[in-house]
């Protein structure tokens, strides 16, 4: 997990210019799918998810990868967020094993881009609540 022991956190809170920002960069994309990793910090058992670091890469309709070796060792990554071409936000088996080795919590955006289409796991594909402040 990037280095990182696994933390604790109960509560995860999302700043709302990320999302706006997730929002606009799956609508720009679409067709293709969009990656990044999510940039956050745990502290006093809030995961606060404040960020974006994109990676070299590939997208298509099908798919998008991330050089993940390209991720600085020092980086806050604490997950990942990617769009879905479709109106299912459901993570693929790909998706689930992604979860699992790379961060906390992650984002998955559908069709039709909005606020109401975003679905958040945790690592090992169970959705999680989240905050917008």
């Amino acid at each position: 997990m990037f280095g990182l022991e696994k933390k604790k956190f109960s509560v995860v809170h999302i700043d709302h210019e990320l999302i706006e920002e997730i929002i606009d960069i799956a609508k720009e994309s679409y067709p293709n799918e969009f990656s990044a990793m999510l940039q956050g910090k745990i502290k006093d058992n809030i995961l606060k998810i404040d960020g974006l670091i994109f990676l070299p890469g590939a997208a298509s309709e099908s798919g998008a990868v991330m050089e993940i070796f390209m991720m600085p060792m020092l980086s806050d990554a604490v997950g990942s967020v990617h769009s879905h071409p479709g109106y299912s936000a459901q993570p693929s088996e790909a998706d689930l094993q992604f979860f699992s080795k790379r961060g906390y919590f992650h984002i998955i955006i559908a069709q039709p881009y909005n606020d109401e289409s975003i679905r958040t796991y945790d690592s090992y594909g169970d959705l999680v609540n989240y905050t917008i402040v």
